[in-house]
């Protein structure tokens, strides 16, 4: 079965939810779900927590400590959908990366509640540009990284780094709310967009 390996900042004991959500995210409601968010780039979940935190500067980001998880997520079908298809699912491109997660929301409940929606879908970032989040409609189980799933909800999964912080060469290439989305702007020109990981500065 196809797998993936994707990453996620979490302080719980597990990452993964196999009760409703407690909170509304972009593609579910408050105590809807459960619905699984990952990124497929070690950075992006950076950039969400700084996004969702408000934070902008360099002696804010350095006080952070979070845990990183990382996860083998097997994805029998996952769809693709992103700005040039977004129509096919009842979305306006703009819709994938707003600060209004309306719409998007109601398409995750339909994922959630409708058989023949994705279960799985690969989506762009609101938070980083360029880089991919991973959104699982229902339930997954932490099993050990290097145990093979037996049942389809069993995810081997890892912390990878406990406490950590995140690189203060990301923090200018976060998109916080309110501000345009590069890689969308981008689209809507028709120009080419790529994400360029940032250079890291030798420590001593």
């Amino acid at each position: 079965m196809p797998e993936v390996v994707a990453y996620r900042i979490s302080g719980w004991d597990t990452p993964f939810w196999i009760s409703p959500n407690r909170w509304a995210r972009r593609y579910n409601k408050s105590t809807s779900g459960p619905v699984q968010y990952w990124s497929l780039h070690p950075l992006t979940p950076w950039a969400e927590v700084l996004r969702g935190n408000g934070i902008h500067t360099v002696k804010d980001a350095g006080e952070m400590r979070q845990r990183v998880w990382a996860a083998r997520i097997q994805v029998p079908s996952v769809r693709n959908i992103g700005f040039d298809n977004a129509t096919e699912f009842e979305l306006e491109p703009e819709h994938l990366v707003s600060d209004d997660y309306g719409p998007c929301q109601d398409f995750g409940e339909r994922c959630l509640r409708e058989r023949p929606m994705p279960k799985v879908i690969q989506v762009p970032s609101a938070a980083l540009p360029g880089t991919r989040n991973l959104v699982i409609f229902g339930p997954r189980v932490a099993i050990p990284y290097l145990w093979n799933p037996l049942d389809p909800e069993d995810s081997p999964t890892a912390v990878g780094a406990e406490r950590a912080q995140p690189l203060p060469e990301l923090l200018r290439l976060v998109r916080h709310f309110d501000e345009p989305h590069a890689e969308f702007a981008a689209w809507k020109q028709r120009a080419p967009f790529e994400f360029i990981e940032p250079a890291v500065t030798r420590d001593g």
